[in-house]
């Protein structure tokens, strides 16, 4: 398979050890958020001059995005400023794992998010489709949003490549063993999961699933939609699962609202998904592509308003 065409967890890592995430841990953990996060500089110098493949596609998707609005957005193809963009994005995750993301950086929108909080201060559970666009980890990255939002501890299921986030989530927890969180592995789902999740959600937790890549052991089984104008591959398996759960299935962003390593505050967008499930099974499958296109449509809605915050660093469109 070609490197232009290999699919994205095949990709080579540039750094291939868990022990610069180990220091970055410590030195937040004991140094000032803004020090640290000064260190994206020389962090993004490394990563731009040793990874030709993420500054391809980072200009591949730059320039899909100016020909979608018109030559309007971004304003200049930089991928240093993505790649500094997912440097910040990185060790802000880390601060949120260590508990050092309050709410005074975070500002919700007048968007769905009181439903889903209602939701979940009736006991019950969602949802949540994330993306690699901005820091999808935000949420349950957050210390204390359970007691002040809704009152009560929120457990939260993340259906993730193991395979390919292992080091990064072993490294977290061995830095923070507070950190508690149900993982599933993504290539492992089957009928048992399904049913765990289901109890999970009736139970009132929230699930939490990235809509927006590939499964590596599915890589045929995917939905063909038009994002910013020519069609690309998203992953059949999380859709299904929304139909199979037939829970209230809920869009999540989060994003910096500028590129600021001095206390950058983050936006966070929910907007719920109008797809019902509660279907005859023969039409599941055009619900599911459906609830697809919905989420497609807001991939693209905030790929306009933050351009520079996308963190597929591989040929999306294949």
């Amino acid at each position: 398979m070609s490197e232009e065409h290999k699919h994205w967890a095949e990709e080579k890592e540039v750094i291939k050890t868990n022990r610069p995430l180990k220091l970055l841990l410590v030195l937040f953990k004991y140094s000032p958020g803004f020090m640290v996060r000064s260190l994206i500089y020389p962090v993004t110098f490394f990563y731009y001059i040793f990874n030709k493949n993420a500054r391809k596609a980072c200009q591949t998707y730059q320039k899909q995005l100016r020909e979608f609005t018109g030559r309007k957005i971004p304003p200049r193809i930089s991928a240093y400023r993505q790649m500094r963009s997912f440097s910040l994005c990185v060790l802000e995750k880390m601060e949120g794992w260590l508990g050092k993301i309050k709410f005074d950086r975070i500002q919700y929108h007048n968007d769905d998010v009181e439903n889903i909080l209602d939701l979940l201060r009736s006991g019950k559970g969602a949802l949540l489709i994330t993306s690699h666009l901005g820091n999808m980890e935000l949420l349950r990255s957050l210390s204390d949003y359970n007691k002040q939002l809704v009152g009560r501890e929120v457990p939260v299921y993340v259906v993730m490549d193991m395979d390919v986030n292992r080091n990064f989530s072993e490294t977290l927890k061995s830095v923070n063993p507070k950190v508690s969180f149900n993982v599933i592995n993504s290539n492992d789902i089957g009928p048992d999961s399904i049913v765990t999740l289901m109890d999970a959600i009736e139970a009132g937790s929230l699930v939490v699933i990235a809509g927006d890549r590939t499964s590596v052991a599915l890589k045929e089984k995917n939905l063909r939609i038009s994002f910013l104008g020519k069609d690309a591959p998203f992953p059949y398996g999380v859709f299904l699962i929304a139909a199979l759960l037939k829970a209230p299935v809920y869009f999540m962003f989060g994003l910096r609202s500028r590129l600021s390593i001095f206390n950058p505050k983050q936006n966070v967008y929910i907007e719920k998904c109008h797809t019902d499930f509660n279907c005859p099974r023969s039409e599941r499958e055009a619900r599911i592509i459906q609830c697809c296109g919905e989420f497609v449509a807001r991939l693209e809605k905030y790929c306009i308003l933050y351009p520079y915050q996308w963190y597929n660093f591989f040929d999306f469109w294949e």
